[in-house]
């Protein structure tokens, strides 16, 4: 990866983070200040993680999800939450559409379940055209970036599948058709 795609990554995760109303996307606590900047609340993430998806001839953008510890700050109570999204990236990492949903009971997130990663032969193939990857994940003393075109080994394929899956829904649920173009 060069210096101009991981700063393009960096500007993609920031603008996801204000959309989300925090001021970046890291794990831990996270201190959320009012219009005058005094402390408003603290929550903390308990980890995150980014797949970017780039598809030949149709466009880029990806899915997200976040998990928030439940916490409380002075009189706020701050649930445990999962916050997980869909975005689509434009011309200077701009993000014109993101949509995202909450839960706050039954938390389901099927990427941070997998356990199992083929990080030698994900494709033994060549890679031209099709679907590619950056994968970011984040969570207490780890940060792992990976990146991937067109996987094609039995675990990278669940991966991808659990990944189009989340933003078939996603994006469904959205009812915006950029979002939903990029995971037909």
């Amino acid at each position: 990866m060069d210096l101009d795609d991981f700063s393009w990554h960096q500007q993609i995760e920031k603008k996801i983070a204000l959309r989300l109303g925090l001021s970046d996307l890291t794990v831990g606590p996270q201190i959320i200040r009012d219009e005058k900047g005094w402390r408003d609340n603290e929550i903390r993430i308990k980890y995150i993680w980014i797949a970017t998806v780039s598809r030949s001839f149709v466009g880029n953008g990806g899915v997200f999800s976040l998990k928030f510890e439940e916490t409380s700050f002075r009189e706020k109570r701050n649930p445990a939450r999962l916050v997980q999204g869909v975005f689509i990236t434009g011309q200077q990492a701009q993000i014109p559409h993101i949509y995202f949903e909450e839960e706050h009971k039954n938390f389901t997130d099927n990427i941070k379940d997998l356990k199992s990663w083929d990080l030698f032969e994900p494709n033994n193939g060549i890679a031209l055209d099709g679907v590619s990857y950056r994968f970011h994940v984040l969570a207490l003393n780890s940060d792992v970036t990976i990146t991937l075109n067109n996987p094609q080994s039995e675990p990278w394929k669940k991966w991808e599948d659990n990944i189009w899956d989340l933003g078939k829904r996603l994006s469904a649920n959205s009812k915006t058709q950029e979002l939903i173009g990029l995971f037909e």
